[in-house]
């Protein structure tokens, strides 16, 4: 929180020092190390859709995303959905979902080495990849591989750190997508990937002798790679209608009825406080909405003896009278322009001023003949226009969700997830993304919900959003929902858990364990 508290406070700053405050905030968050602290995250999505929704002052920008990030944290929203009981107990099922996971993980490697090490899969397995993306096209780094224990060809899609940049930039621009509408980045990196992708697929089932009908196309993918493998496999349905799509911190990227659609081959894995599963233009503006009618009243009685909400009100009230200074500035300056205006045009009067063809002139601002006034109507008429025009912008931006079928998992305490850096001995393999400490795992507790997609319609602030998207905290999740149930044995092991009930079997010293 400390963190966030020093950005407000940047943001305060550069908002005092003038007309580029708001670039300046964003260098002074950089250098602190800051980018990536939830209200960094929102702040450079906010600036970017400015133009599009309605107008957020700084202090909204800052001291209201704080404030909401800090209720939040004290009085911690219910999950949403309602308890997946019959999932939360089926082994088998949390076994595939943690396979998968680390499938879409074992993707983020830069070489097939990498990728063997993380997938446990044989560098042979690899029918074909592209370890880098393609910024220009925005095609994502991929890998296409065969694991043969899940019967499973794999279309595993990268991520990227930078999806919320690409969420506001490339998700300006809504396309359609079959009978749909969709993120504009996302539909056209989906089109990329399946150019170079599709033969690859067909060689994997050629070169290994599989028929179709035998074995799926299992595509996995976390955050970017999460869309764009679900959108991919929508376009690739008609060719392999048994196919699955195992996705983790699956942003929104679909209207309603087609991220509805997906449930029957899409299961989506988020974490309670994710952002970008909620992130779109239509949820920004609804925060909106939702930071200018903060109720700050009830804020102070939730965290009247919070150290950090005393200096958010404190920068609060200073940002107010601050702004209320300005005000009476400006008030002033234009009541001695009119007052000068006034002057000006009863000395042309006294004066008889005209011109050379008896036309009488005044030249002072707001004259008959200055053009002031003509400029001035053109000037609203340009205004009007400009607002009609974003009216029509915002009809653009339908709602976007995630799609398939939305499982939720929350943790108890939250927030327990760290940076690879602040935990010693994390290998060079797994230093990607946020993972609790030993000894703090061992005191969370996780459940699992199973949503609708308009449960996730609104953004939810608070200190997790950003961590939460991490996939080390859905391995977490998913392996303490493992610890629960009985074991389950390997895909394809010719021994099923009931014959191990026999006592004849269980004495063979020779016996596999599963």
């Amino acid at each position: 929180m400390l963190r966030v508290l020093l950005l407000g406070a940047g943001a305060l700053g550069a908002f005092l020092v003038g007309k580029k405050a708001l670039g300046a905030f964003q260098e002074k968050a950089a250098e602190r190390g800051g980018g990536n602290s939830p209200i960094d995250v929102l702040a450079r999505g906010l600036t970017h859709v400015q133009a599009r929704l309605g107008p957020w002052s700084m202090r909204d920008l800052t001291l209201g995303l704080l404030a909401i990030s800090k209720v939040t944290e004290k009085d911690c929203l219910p999950v949403p959905g309602q308890p997946a009981e019959s999932l939360m107990q089926d082994a088998q099922f949390l076994e595939r979902a943690q396979h998968w996971r680390a499938m879409a993980e074992a993707v983020y490697a830069s070489d097939p080495a990498a990728f063997s090490l993380l997938s446990h899969l044989p560098e042979s397995a690899i029918v074909g990849a592209e370890w880098t993306a393609d910024p220009s096209s925005l095609r994502p780094a991929f890998a296409v591989c065969v694991d043969a224990p899940y019967s499973a060809v794999i279309l595993a899609v990268r991520g990227t750190s930078e999806v919320i940049d690409m969420l506001v930039n490339s998700g300006a621009s809504m396309e359609p997508f079959l009978e749909g509408v969709a993120h504009g980045g996302f539909a056209h990196a989906t089109e990329q990937l399946l150019e170079e992708v599709a033969p690859i697929i067909d060689q994997a089932f050629a070169e290994h002798g599989m028929a179709q009908t035998e074995v799926k196309l299992m595509i996995v993918g976390h955050s970017l790679g999460a869309a764009i493998g679900i959108m991919a496999g929508l376009k690739l349905r008609e060719k392999f209608p048994n196919l699955e799509c195992w996705a983790f911190s699956t942003p929104a990227c679909l209207t309603l009825e087609l991220a509805q659609k997906c449930r029957d081959f899409v299961t989506s894995f988020i974490s309670n406080y994710d952002i970008v599963p909620r992130f779109s233009l239509h949820s920004v503006e609804l925060l909106r909405k939702q930071v200018c009618s903060f109720d700050w009243d009830h804020a102070e009685k939730i965290l009247k003896d919070d150290e950090d909400w005393k200096n958010i009100k404190s920068a609060s009230e200073a940002m107010r009278k601050w702004q209320e200074t300005q005000k009476g500035i400006g008030e002033t300056v234009q009541s001695a322009q009119d007052g000068l205006c006034e002057q000006m045009e009863n000395v042309h009067k006294a004066m008889g001023n005209t011109g050379a063809e008896g036309n009488k002139k005044d030249p002072s601002p707001g004259g008959e003949n200055d053009g002031s006034k003509d400029d001035a109507k053109d000037d609203e008429k340009q205004d009007k226009e400009e607002r009609d025009d974003k009216r029509e912008e915002k009809e653009e931006f339908p709602p976007l969700y995630a799609p398939g079928r939305i499982l939720v998992l929350a943790a108890s305490p939250p927030g327990c997830g760290k940076m690879p850096e602040q935990r010693s001995g994390v290998a060079s393999e797994r230093k990607l993304g946020t993972y609790p400490t030993f000894e703090e795992a061992k005191k969370v507790q996780w459940i699992m919900h199973e949503a609708d997609q308009l449960e996730l319609e609104e953004i939810v602030v608070s200190p997790w959003c950003v961590t939460d998207h991490m996939l080390g905290n859905l391995s977490e999740g998913i392996y303490y929902l493992q610890r629960q149930c009985s074991p389950v044995l390997p895909p394809g092991h010719q021994l099923a858990i009931e014959s191990l009930s026999g006592t004849s079997i269980l004495n063979k010293s020779s016996l596999p364990l599963p």
